[in-house]
């Protein structure tokens, strides 16, 4: 049964109580927020951090970066990575242990992290194959873009299960379930909670209009590559739930969606939508104990 108005006001009041997330250590923020920092002052606060320097290796030795099993140092994978990405994984991190304690048994969580760390590397990967790397927010935008579902499982539990259960029986998308029993959608509340705790606003709009960057009246380009990126990720086999829609290439490909794209200017057709897919399941494949594995509970 779906939420009334009131309803929806009242779920939006609980979500505005949610407390906002443990901050990155002050020194490392710091040093981060400053542009003359030097790496080497960065690897040696980030070497502290025994698993967080295990996880940035692991990164910088993504497929994606064509450096599998190359990069041995922090000092080399901050030049990989980049100062703006390592921010972003961290703060990526925060989130993720933000909601660490509230083990779901309703969706599989390793595989909705799955999901986001793919879109992460591939709204990375089609930001330079467009030629828009200069956006630095891709890549935390496509790791989170999907926290709204977490808020869900863990602040609205059983709300969240018979969405799933609908998404089991049905084989709709989430947004479709969402919107059928609670009348809001996981980026709604996910670009809501993080304006709350002051993400950069790019983020925030591309995680709200990451199935529909259409609405997008800014510079949409951002919110076109993360929608992408889910996109892409769903048809290389990487959804987050297992009976989730189906994502046909052929039928996107002749969609008004795909038109919007084009228009848009990212040069796109069947066969190069095909070949982006293949690209990310080889490079998904190289990726099995490496990135895939850095959320892992």
């Amino acid at each position: 049964m779906a939420k009334t108005k009131k309803d929806i006001e009242r779920f939006i009041t609980e979500i505005e109580q949610i407390p906002t997330i443990p901050v990155i250590s002050n020194e490392l923020m710091s040093l981060l927020s400053d542009e003359d920092a030097s790496i080497k002052k960065l690897a040696d606060v980030i070497e502290k951090d025994q698993a967080m320097t295990v996880k940035i290796l692991k990164m910088a030795n993504s497929a994606f970066y064509g450096t599998l099993g190359k990069v041995s140092s922090i000092d080399h994978a901050l030049v990989i990575l980049g100062i703006s990405e390592i921010k972003s994984i961290l703060m990526a991190f925060s989130v993720r242990d933000f909601f660490k304690d509230s083990m779901s048994d309703s969706i599989d969580r390793n595989r909705f992290w799955k999901h986001a760390i793919i879109c992460s590397q591939v709204a990375k990967y089609l930001a330079r194959y467009f030629n828009l790397s200069t956006d630095d927010t891709l890549f935390l935008s496509g790791l989170i873009h999907d926290m709204g579902k977490v808020v869900f499982d863990q602040y609205f539990h059983e709300d969240f299960v018979n969405i799933v259960h609908f998404v089991n029986e049905n084989h709709t998308t989430f947004s479709q379930a969402e919107k059928k029993i609670l009348g809001i959608t996981h980026y709604q509340v996910a670009a809501k909670l993080l304006e709350q705790w002051r993400f950069p606003q790019r983020v925030v709009m591309q995680v709200f209009f990451h199935h529909a960057p259409w609405h997008d009246r800014g510079d949409g380009s951002g919110s076109i590559i993360v929608y992408l990126s889910n996109l892409l990720a769903k048809m290389a086999g990487y959804s987050c739930l297992e009976s989730e829609k189906d994502i046909a290439l052929s039928q996107f490909a002749s969609s008004k969606a795909m038109d919007f794209v084009v228009k848009s200017g990212f040069d796109l057709d069947g066969d190069s939508l095909e070949k982006l897919v293949h690209q990310i399941q080889e490079f998904i494949s190289m990726e099995t104990e490496n990135v895939l594995a850095l959320f892992e509970s």
